[in-house]
Protein backbone atom coordinates (compact mmCIF):
# COMPACT_ATOMS: atom_id res chain seq x y z
CA UNK A 1 0.00 0.00 0.00
CA UNK A 2 1.07 3.57 -0.64
CA UNK A 3 1.55 6.23 1.99
CA UNK A 4 -1.66 7.41 3.63
CA UNK A 5 -3.78 4.57 2.30
CA UNK A 6 -5.96 2.67 4.73
CA UNK A 7 -8.40 -0.20 5.04
CA UNK A 8 -11.43 -0.35 7.32
CA UNK A 9 -13.06 -3.43 8.85
CA UNK A 10 -16.75 -3.62 9.74
CA UNK A 11 -17.78 -5.95 12.58
CA UNK A 12 -21.27 -6.77 13.79
CA UNK A 13 -21.83 -9.47 16.41
CA UNK A 14 -18.86 -10.32 18.64
CA UNK A 15 -20.06 -13.50 20.35
CA UNK A 16 -18.78 -15.66 23.20
CA UNK A 17 -17.86 -19.27 22.52
CA UNK A 18 -20.91 -21.30 21.42
CA UNK A 19 -21.01 -23.30 24.63
CA UNK A 20 -21.27 -20.05 26.63
CA UNK A 21 -23.65 -18.23 24.28
CA UNK A 22 -27.31 -17.89 25.27
CA UNK A 23 -28.07 -17.30 21.58
CA UNK A 24 -25.72 -19.76 19.81
CA UNK A 25 -27.54 -19.42 16.49
CA UNK A 26 -26.54 -15.77 16.11
CA UNK A 27 -23.79 -15.59 13.50
CA UNK A 28 -20.80 -13.44 14.26
CA UNK A 29 -17.12 -13.28 15.11
CA UNK A 30 -16.42 -15.08 18.36
CA UNK A 31 -14.52 -13.08 20.93
CA UNK A 32 -11.33 -15.14 20.78
CA UNK A 33 -11.31 -14.88 17.00
CA UNK A 34 -11.73 -11.12 17.31
CA UNK A 35 -8.74 -10.94 19.66
CA UNK A 36 -6.69 -13.06 17.24
CA UNK A 37 -7.63 -10.69 14.41
CA UNK A 38 -6.25 -7.75 16.39
CA UNK A 39 -3.01 -9.58 17.18
CA UNK A 40 -2.48 -10.29 13.49
CA UNK A 41 -3.39 -6.75 12.43
CA UNK A 42 -1.13 -4.99 14.94
CA UNK A 43 1.90 -6.56 13.28
CA UNK A 44 0.93 -5.31 9.84
CA UNK A 45 -0.97 -2.05 10.23
CA UNK A 46 -1.06 1.29 11.98
CA UNK A 47 -4.39 1.61 13.77
CA UNK A 48 -6.20 4.89 13.11
CA UNK A 49 -9.38 6.65 14.26
CA UNK A 50 -12.12 8.37 12.27
CA UNK A 51 -10.50 11.68 13.18
CA UNK A 52 -7.27 10.42 11.60
CA UNK A 53 -9.28 9.40 8.51
CA UNK A 54 -10.65 12.92 8.26
CA UNK A 55 -7.11 14.35 8.44
CA UNK A 56 -5.80 11.92 5.82
CA UNK A 57 -8.62 12.71 3.41
CA UNK A 58 -7.99 16.42 3.82
CA UNK A 59 -4.29 15.88 3.02
CA UNK A 60 -3.14 17.54 6.22
CA UNK A 61 0.28 17.05 7.75
CA UNK A 62 -0.97 13.77 9.25
CA UNK A 63 0.90 10.84 7.72
CA UNK A 64 1.13 7.09 8.25
CA UNK A 65 4.31 5.10 8.71
CA UNK A 66 2.50 1.86 7.82
CA UNK A 67 -0.77 0.99 6.06
CA UNK A 68 -3.69 2.32 8.10
CA UNK A 69 -6.39 0.19 9.71
CA UNK A 70 -9.70 1.53 11.00
CA UNK A 71 -11.81 -0.81 13.15
CA UNK A 72 -15.56 -0.13 13.05
CA UNK A 73 -18.72 -1.73 14.41
CA UNK A 74 -22.29 -1.38 13.15
CA UNK A 75 -25.70 -1.60 14.86
CA UNK A 76 -24.92 -0.47 18.44
CA UNK A 77 -24.92 -4.06 19.73
CA UNK A 78 -24.42 -5.03 23.36
CA UNK A 79 -21.51 -7.20 22.17
CA UNK A 80 -19.58 -4.05 21.37
CA UNK A 81 -19.07 -3.08 24.99
CA UNK A 82 -16.82 -6.09 25.59
CA UNK A 83 -15.15 -5.47 22.23
CA UNK A 84 -14.41 -1.88 23.25
CA UNK A 85 -12.60 -3.11 26.37
CA UNK A 86 -10.49 -5.49 24.28
CA UNK A 87 -9.62 -2.65 21.89
CA UNK A 88 -8.59 -0.50 24.85
CA UNK A 89 -6.13 -3.17 25.96
CA UNK A 90 -4.55 -3.06 22.49
CA UNK A 91 -4.48 0.75 22.51
CA UNK A 92 -6.91 0.88 19.57
CA UNK A 93 -9.60 3.54 19.14
CA UNK A 94 -12.67 1.94 17.58
CA UNK A 95 -15.63 3.62 15.91
CA UNK A 96 -19.12 2.43 16.82
CA UNK A 97 -22.00 3.29 14.50
CA UNK A 98 -25.27 3.44 16.43
CA UNK A 99 -28.92 3.59 15.27
CA UNK A 100 -30.46 6.42 17.30
CA UNK A 101 -33.65 4.43 18.04
CA UNK A 102 -31.51 2.51 20.54
CA UNK A 103 -30.49 5.56 22.56
CA UNK A 104 -33.53 7.80 22.10
CA UNK A 105 -36.51 5.44 22.11
CA UNK A 106 -35.03 2.36 23.81
CA UNK A 107 -36.17 0.29 20.83
CA UNK A 108 -34.17 -2.22 18.77
CA UNK A 109 -32.94 -1.63 15.23
CA UNK A 110 -34.91 -3.40 12.51
CA UNK A 111 -32.55 -6.28 11.62
CA UNK A 112 -31.84 -7.08 15.26
CA UNK A 113 -35.51 -7.95 15.78
CA UNK A 114 -35.26 -10.48 12.95
CA UNK A 115 -31.91 -11.93 14.06
CA UNK A 116 -32.84 -12.51 17.69
CA UNK A 117 -36.39 -13.69 16.98
CA UNK A 118 -35.21 -16.40 14.61
CA UNK A 119 -32.15 -17.31 16.72
CA UNK A 120 -34.25 -17.73 19.89
CA UNK A 121 -37.62 -18.96 18.66
CA UNK A 122 -37.00 -20.32 15.15
CA UNK A 123 -38.26 -19.48 11.67
CA UNK A 124 -41.75 -20.94 12.11
CA UNK A 125 -42.49 -18.92 15.23
CA UNK A 126 -41.17 -15.76 13.62
CA UNK A 127 -43.39 -16.31 10.56
CA UNK A 128 -46.38 -16.99 12.81
CA UNK A 129 -45.90 -13.60 14.52
CA UNK A 130 -45.21 -12.03 11.12
CA UNK A 131 -48.57 -13.27 9.82
CA UNK A 132 -50.40 -11.93 12.88
CA UNK A 133 -48.76 -8.53 12.36
CA UNK A 134 -49.74 -8.51 8.69
CA UNK A 135 -53.34 -9.26 9.62
CA UNK A 136 -53.39 -6.49 12.23
CA UNK A 137 -52.21 -3.90 9.71
CA UNK A 138 -54.28 -5.25 6.78
CA UNK A 139 -51.15 -6.22 4.86
CA UNK A 140 -51.73 -9.96 4.53
CA UNK A 141 -51.76 -10.84 0.84
CA UNK A 142 -50.09 -13.20 -1.59
CA UNK A 143 -47.21 -10.80 -2.24
CA UNK A 144 -46.29 -10.56 1.44
CA UNK A 145 -46.75 -14.25 2.21
CA UNK A 146 -43.59 -16.18 3.17
CA UNK A 147 -43.81 -19.96 3.41
CA UNK A 148 -41.49 -22.33 5.25
CA UNK A 149 -42.07 -25.91 4.16
CA UNK A 150 -40.01 -29.06 4.57
CA UNK A 151 -38.60 -28.83 1.05
CA UNK A 152 -37.31 -25.28 1.59
CA UNK A 153 -33.74 -24.57 2.70
CA UNK A 154 -33.99 -22.64 6.01
CA UNK A 155 -31.22 -20.26 4.95
CA UNK A 156 -33.12 -19.40 1.78
CA UNK A 157 -36.21 -18.63 3.86
CA UNK A 158 -34.17 -16.40 6.18
CA UNK A 159 -32.79 -14.56 3.14
CA UNK A 160 -36.34 -14.14 1.83
CA UNK A 161 -37.41 -12.64 5.16
CA UNK A 162 -34.48 -10.23 5.24
CA UNK A 163 -34.98 -9.10 1.64
CA UNK A 164 -38.69 -8.58 2.24
CA UNK A 165 -38.02 -6.15 5.08
CA UNK A 166 -35.02 -4.48 3.43
CA UNK A 167 -36.47 -3.75 0.04
CA UNK A 168 -40.14 -4.65 -0.38
CA UNK A 169 -42.04 -3.14 2.52
CA UNK A 170 -42.41 0.61 2.72
CA UNK A 171 -40.38 2.45 5.33
CA UNK A 172 -43.42 2.86 7.59
CA UNK A 173 -44.79 -0.68 7.17
CA UNK A 174 -41.42 -2.29 7.76
CA UNK A 175 -40.98 -0.56 11.10
CA UNK A 176 -44.48 -1.10 12.43
CA UNK A 177 -44.51 -4.82 11.53
CA UNK A 178 -41.15 -5.44 13.17
CA UNK A 179 -42.06 -3.48 16.31
CA UNK A 180 -45.25 -5.53 16.56
CA UNK A 181 -43.18 -8.73 16.41
CA UNK A 182 -40.77 -7.26 18.95
CA UNK A 183 -43.50 -6.42 21.44
CA UNK A 184 -45.41 -9.69 21.08
CA UNK A 185 -42.48 -12.08 20.89
CA UNK A 186 -39.16 -10.75 22.10
CA UNK A 187 -40.32 -8.28 24.74
CA UNK A 188 -42.99 -10.68 25.96
CA UNK A 189 -40.50 -13.50 26.47
CA UNK A 190 -37.40 -11.40 27.22
CA UNK A 191 -38.38 -8.27 29.19
CA UNK A 192 -34.73 -7.15 29.33
CA UNK A 193 -34.25 -7.59 25.60
CA UNK A 194 -32.74 -4.17 25.01
CA UNK A 195 -29.97 -4.85 27.53
CA UNK A 196 -29.41 -8.26 25.93
CA UNK A 197 -29.22 -6.94 22.38
CA UNK A 198 -28.08 -3.31 22.35
CA UNK A 199 -25.67 -0.98 24.10
CA UNK A 200 -27.05 1.03 26.99
CA UNK A 201 -26.48 4.78 27.20
CA UNK A 202 -24.20 4.32 30.21
CA UNK A 203 -22.08 1.80 28.28
CA UNK A 204 -21.76 4.21 25.35
CA UNK A 205 -20.63 6.96 27.72
CA UNK A 206 -18.02 4.63 29.21
CA UNK A 207 -16.79 3.69 25.73
CA UNK A 208 -16.38 7.36 24.89
CA UNK A 209 -14.38 7.81 28.08
CA UNK A 210 -12.08 5.02 26.87
CA UNK A 211 -11.31 7.17 23.84
CA UNK A 212 -13.50 5.44 21.29
CA UNK A 213 -15.80 7.41 18.99
CA UNK A 214 -19.37 6.98 17.82
CA UNK A 215 -21.02 7.66 14.49
CA UNK A 216 -24.53 7.49 13.08
CA UNK A 217 -26.17 4.43 11.56
CA UNK A 218 -29.54 6.04 10.68
CA UNK A 219 -32.41 6.00 13.17
CA UNK A 220 -34.04 2.59 12.74
CA UNK A 221 -31.57 0.90 10.33
CA UNK A 222 -33.04 1.11 6.84
CA UNK A 223 -31.66 0.99 3.30
CA UNK A 224 -31.15 4.68 2.57
CA UNK A 225 -30.58 4.09 -1.14
CA UNK A 226 -33.76 2.15 -1.81
CA UNK A 227 -36.24 3.52 0.74
CA UNK A 228 -38.39 6.19 -0.88
CA UNK A 229 -38.18 8.65 1.98
CA UNK A 230 -40.03 11.93 2.14
CA UNK A 231 -38.04 14.96 3.26
CA UNK A 232 -39.45 14.53 6.75
CA UNK A 233 -38.54 10.83 6.85
CA UNK A 234 -35.03 11.55 5.56
CA UNK A 235 -34.64 14.11 8.32
CA UNK A 236 -35.75 11.50 10.88
CA UNK A 237 -33.40 8.80 9.61
CA UNK A 238 -30.33 10.77 8.55
CA UNK A 239 -30.14 14.23 10.07
CA UNK A 240 -31.79 14.11 13.48
CA UNK A 241 -29.79 11.05 14.66
CA UNK A 242 -26.56 13.05 14.54
CA UNK A 243 -28.05 15.94 16.50
CA UNK A 244 -29.59 13.63 19.09
CA UNK A 245 -26.46 11.54 19.61
CA UNK A 246 -24.27 14.65 19.90
CA UNK A 247 -26.60 16.22 22.45
CA UNK A 248 -27.07 13.08 24.53
CA UNK A 249 -23.41 12.06 24.66
CA UNK A 250 -21.81 15.50 24.38
CA UNK A 251 -19.49 14.44 21.60
CA UNK A 252 -18.82 15.66 18.06
CA UNK A 253 -19.92 13.26 15.33
CA UNK A 254 -18.49 13.48 11.82
CA UNK A 255 -19.17 10.00 10.44
CA UNK A 256 -22.03 7.90 9.12
CA UNK A 257 -22.17 4.27 8.03
CA UNK A 258 -24.89 3.16 5.64
CA UNK A 259 -27.09 0.35 7.02
CA UNK A 260 -26.57 -2.81 4.94
CA UNK A 261 -23.97 -0.82 3.01
CA UNK A 262 -24.18 -2.37 -0.45
CA UNK A 263 -24.14 -0.07 -3.48
CA UNK A 264 -27.93 0.05 -3.79
CA UNK A 265 -28.26 0.86 -0.07
CA UNK A 266 -26.11 3.98 -0.34
CA UNK A 267 -26.23 7.40 -1.94
CA UNK A 268 -23.58 8.81 -4.22
CA UNK A 269 -21.60 11.75 -2.92
CA UNK A 270 -23.61 14.11 -5.11
CA UNK A 271 -26.98 12.68 -4.06
CA UNK A 272 -26.08 12.81 -0.38
CA UNK A 273 -24.87 16.41 -0.58
CA UNK A 274 -28.04 17.40 -2.39
CA UNK A 275 -29.97 16.20 0.66
CA UNK A 276 -27.60 17.15 3.51
CA UNK A 277 -24.04 18.15 4.34
CA UNK A 278 -24.42 16.77 7.87
CA UNK A 279 -21.51 14.32 7.65
CA UNK A 280 -17.83 14.71 6.79
CA UNK A 281 -17.19 11.03 6.08
CA UNK A 282 -19.51 8.11 5.21
CA UNK A 283 -18.86 4.39 4.89
CA UNK A 284 -20.21 1.64 2.67
CA UNK A 285 -19.28 -2.04 2.86
CA UNK A 286 -17.67 -1.97 -0.55
CA UNK A 287 -14.32 -3.71 0.16
CA UNK A 288 -11.56 -1.44 -1.09
CA UNK A 289 -8.42 0.42 -0.12
CA UNK A 290 -9.10 4.07 0.77
CA UNK A 291 -6.73 6.98 0.19
CA UNK A 292 -6.60 10.78 0.09
CA UNK A 293 -8.11 10.57 -3.41
CA UNK A 294 -11.16 8.61 -2.20
CA UNK A 295 -14.49 10.36 -1.88
CA UNK A 296 -14.94 11.02 1.87
CA UNK A 297 -18.62 10.13 1.51
CA UNK A 298 -18.10 6.80 -0.28
CA UNK A 299 -15.40 5.11 1.79
CA UNK A 300 -15.06 1.33 1.68
CA UNK A 301 -14.95 -1.27 4.42
CA UNK A 302 -14.58 -5.04 4.51
CA UNK A 303 -17.57 -6.62 6.26
CA UNK A 304 -16.49 -9.54 8.45
CA UNK A 305 -18.24 -12.92 8.27
CA UNK A 306 -18.40 -15.58 10.98
CA UNK A 307 -16.18 -17.81 8.81
CA UNK A 308 -13.37 -15.24 8.60
CA UNK A 309 -10.69 -16.76 10.80
CA UNK A 310 -7.35 -14.99 11.16
CA UNK A 311 -5.68 -16.78 8.25
CA UNK A 312 -8.60 -16.08 5.93
CA UNK A 313 -8.78 -12.43 6.97
CA UNK A 314 -5.05 -11.99 6.34
CA UNK A 315 -5.41 -13.50 2.85
CA UNK A 316 -8.47 -11.37 2.12
CA UNK A 317 -6.59 -8.20 3.07
CA UNK A 318 -3.61 -9.18 0.93
CA UNK A 319 -5.94 -9.67 -2.05
CA UNK A 320 -7.59 -6.36 -1.29
CA UNK A 321 -4.24 -4.57 -1.44
CA UNK A 322 -3.47 -6.33 -4.72
CA UNK A 323 -6.79 -5.25 -6.16
CA UNK A 324 -8.12 -8.79 -6.46
CA UNK A 325 -11.47 -8.09 -4.77
CA UNK A 326 -14.45 -6.34 -6.29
Amino acid sequence: MKKNEFVSLCYHYIRPKKELDEFPKLLGTDIQQFTDHLKMLEGNYEFISTRDVFEILNQSSYSLNNPGMLITFDDGLSDHFEASKILEKFGIKGTFFIPSCVTENNLPANPIIIHYSIAKFGIKKFLSEYELALKKFNLLNEKNNIEFTENKDPWNVIDEIKLKFKYEFSYIDCRKILLEIYENLLLEKLPNFMEISHLTNSQIKEMLEMGHSIGCHSHSHISIGTSKLTSEEFNTEMIQPKKKLEKRFKTKIISFSYPFGQSNDCLSTQNLLEKTNTYKIAFTVNPKVNSFSSSPLELGRYELYSTDNTKKLKNLLENLHLGNMN
